[in-house]
């Protein structure tokens, strides 16, 4: 039954990636480097496991899809899913451009008084972002990967745009109407 797919897909990718701030960190000094790749590992461990369980549930909805009559609620139900999935993504990504904007004002009053450690605040601070941007575009990735499975079983997608071209295929899945 797809129904059992969807909600396997919904239960496996509803997990949130772990924090990767502490407020406690600021105030340990040299300790901050050694908890900060603690969870930068996390974080990727996490995205790891994540796109793992992504890929694994998108392949039994797939083989689901493939193997038994689609219907139409069943397909309404996957459209919320894509939707809920992309409202989550949409607003974690808007956390880190938040997180973003803070950081920098921070490291820049840092700086004016300790250009040393904001030096090296600001290295513990790309390498966090960069494990959360990633989980960002796992997500995102996940959401292009269920458009196109969507899509692909369908007959009412099939009447519009034909993309030859994956550059503006991308670009058309990355649209927000999409």
């Amino acid at each position: 039954m797809i129904d059992a797919a969807l909600i396997d897909l919904t239960h496996h990718l509803s997990r949130q990636p772990p924090a990767i701030v502490s407020p406690s960190l600021a105030l340990r000094g040299a300790v901050t480097a050694r908890a900060s790749e603690r969870l930068v590992r996390d974080a990727e461990r996490w995205n790891a496991d994540w796109a793992r369980d992504a890929e694994t549930q998108v392949d039994a909805l797939r083989a689901r899809l493939e193997t038994e009559p689609v219907a139409t609620r069943e397909l309404h139900q996957l459209d919320r899913l894509i939707d809920l999935l992309a409202e989550q993504t949409d607003a974690q990504a808007a956390t880190f451009r938040n997180l973003e904007k803070r950081t920098r004002r921070f490291l820049k009053r840092v700086k004016a008084v300790a250009p040393n450690d904001a030096v090296r605040l600001a290295a513990e601070r790309d390498r966090l972002f960069a494990a959360y941007a990633r989980s960002c575009l796992i997500r995102f990735e996940l959401v292009l990967a269920l458009r196109a499975l969507r899509a692909s079983h369908d007959p009412a997608a099939r009447s519009g745009p034909v993309f030859t071209n994956s550059a503006v295929l991308e670009d058309y899945l990355r649209a927000p109407a999409a």
